[in-house]
């Protein structure tokens, strides 16, 4: 398999020359409306390529006590625990999403601007590794960009009809519409989704 050359001395120069563009500075909020519109806040979430983390600690912060920040960034993650202070240790997870072996399996897997930080050719391997670590009908949600970039990434883009082609064969499409919420920059270049495993 390729090497990543996407790895954490990559992540760890980019958070040190503050050259974080994807960051919005605050939850993005299709998945700050998902997050409210939760009525169970005892499932367990996952956060991959977390960075500064404002999905987690808001998340944290209202209730959720069983949501993780996961990222391959050290330099991020420790962002991340100077703004969450009282977030638990335990729950910080950094390394390698593809290496992640935990007992531990997760209702909910948002996703926000993680699968675009990932060279296309692992795209396959994100789908495999999401539904290996998902429970029984657990989901995917969050945002995909719905739109290609004319420069190298990251960020890499797509079109929904690649995203069908990718997801189908593991999970059932249980919402893939255009956001309606996403934030200015992002305005109609991001899909919505929830994707449900298939068992």
């Amino acid at each position: 398999m390729k090497k990543n050359s996407l790895d954490n001395s990559f992540w760890n120069i980019r958070y040190q020359n503050n050259q974080t563009g994807w960051d919005l500075g605050e939850i993005s909020n299709p998945i700050k409306k998902w997050l409210d519109n939760q009525e169970n806040k005892k499932i367990n979430i996952l956060i991959p390529g977390a960075g500064k983390g404002h999905e987690v600690k808001y998340g944290f912060e209202n209730g959720f006590e069983s949501i993780f920040y996961m990222d391959f960034s050290s330099r991020a993650a420790d962002l991340f625990k100077g703004i969450c202070p009282l977030f638990p240790k335990e729950q910080i997870l950094i390394g390698d999403f593809f290496s992640l072996k935990r007992p531990l399996f997760f209702d909910v897997i948002i996703e926000q601007t993680f699968f675009c930080a990932i060279d296309p050719v692992f795209r396959p391997n994100y789908v495999e590794k999401t539904n290996e670590i998902l429970k029984k009908n657990g989901e995917i949600i969050g945002l995909l960009f719905n739109r290609e970039f004319d420069t190298k990434g990251p960020p890499f883009g797509g079109t929904e009809k690649e995203y069908r082609v990718l997801f189908n064969n593991k999970f059932n499409f249980k919402k893939f519409e255009n956001s309606l919420l996403s934030s200015l920059p992002r305005k109609e270049y991001e899909f919505w989704i929830e994707l449900i495993k298939k068992n």
